[in-house]
């Protein structure tokens, strides 16, 4: 093989490689979709498992625009993802007292320092400072 057409598979097999790398996530394998919160584990500890994950979602639209359900409160933001690397902006939420046993603040809170996300299936996995969020469709 000449050294053109070698250089010509070498980026035709990077191509396809970087093509079936499921970890890497677009904006399109999110989006329009409901994703509610199951578990939040903090490093070092065991995970919660969340009793009702309805009150606890992820809702990301087109334009990196994110809607969030907190328990009793809500909050909307701007998300960035590119692969797996991902973060949210400061979110603007209402602050309402849902409870002492309400998981509201550490959630917001925990995605306020998100750091990577992945995608398996009808799961997602937020890597955050501390915390991993995992939800299901």
């Amino acid at each position: 093989m000449n050294r053109l057409t070698r250089a010509a598979v070498l980026a035709a097999g990077l191509l396809l490689a970087a093509a079936c790398d499921e970890s890497l996530t677009r904006p399109s394998d999110i989006e329009g979709r409901t994703w509610r919160l199951v578990s939040l584990t903090r490093t070092g500890t065991a995970s919660i498992n969340v009793a009702d994950p309805s009150r606890y979602t992820l809702r990301f639209a087109d334009g990196g625009h994110v809607n969030v359900r907190s328990d009793c409160n809500t909050c909307g933001g701007a998300y960035s993802l590119t692969g797996t690397s991902f973060s949210i902006g400061a979110l603007a939420c209402t602050r309402a007292f849902c409870g002492d046993a309400s998981l509201d603040a550490d959630y917001t809170r925990a995605l306020q320092t998100a750091r990577s996300l992945a995608r398996a299936g009808t799961e997602l996995t937020i890597q955050c400072d501390g915390v991993v969020l995992r939800f299901q469709m």
